[in-house]
């Protein structure tokens, strides 16, 4: 009930109205999410997403592609299923002691913010101590995109990820698709 109510054209009915009959669809969908553990397979369907280029700022020329960004729209029970698997990732990967320490993404009480004050703190004690200091920092454009699927794999099968649920982050990473969605055209899933 917590997730946002938005709407993707993938899904068979909106999304506030699911919401509004969750008791009788709560164990259909617990069932699904739940299968999809189990089996380690994620449902094609779950996988397929549209895609629709929008401006990044109303002031860019809109002839220039360069100038949009793809925002994908998954259904929302994949979604669903996805808040899932990270919750559970997530407490595996605290219970386990295997979270990265200065990450700050994707972590509760952890921000864009907790990263500068740490930031600012060690720049701030460096300097005290009189010692250099030194920062780089980068911006991968579309870092998502760049991310080696198998090494990913390799990285996630080292943190102790294994069966059912090493096959269904294979599941989840291979076979995707997507639908471009401009106005009411949409093209092929490809």
């Amino acid at each position: 009930m917590a997730s946002p109510s938005k709407s993707c054209g993938l899904d068979p009915l909106p999304t506030n109205l699911l919401k509004q009959c969750v008791t009788p669809l709560l164990p259909v969908i617990s069932t699904i999410v739940n299968n999809s553990l189990i089996t380690g397979d994620v449902p094609s369907a779950f996988k397929l997403a549209n895609v629709t280029p929008l401006i990044k700022k109303p002031s860019l020329d809109h002839t220039v592609l360069s100038n949009y960004r793809p925002v994908s729209n998954l259904p929302f029970v994949s979604k669903i299923l996805e808040k899932v698997v990270s919750s559970r990732l997530t407490s595996y990967l605290e219970h386990n002691g295997l979270q990265e320490t200065h990450q700050s993404a994707y972590r509760k009480h952890h921000s864009t913010e907790t990263a500068l004050v740490r930031i600012q703190n060690d720049v701030m004690v460096a300097l005290g101590g009189q010692k250099a200091c030194l920062m780089v920092l980068l911006d991968l454009s579309a870092a998502f995109d760049t991310v080696d699927h198998l090494q990913l794999l390799t990285t996630l099968s080292d943190l102790g990820v294994k069966s059912s649920a090493f096959k269904w982050m294979t599941s989840y990473l291979s076979d995707r698709q997507q639908i471009m969605c401009l106005g009411k055209d949409s093209s092929d899933p490809r």
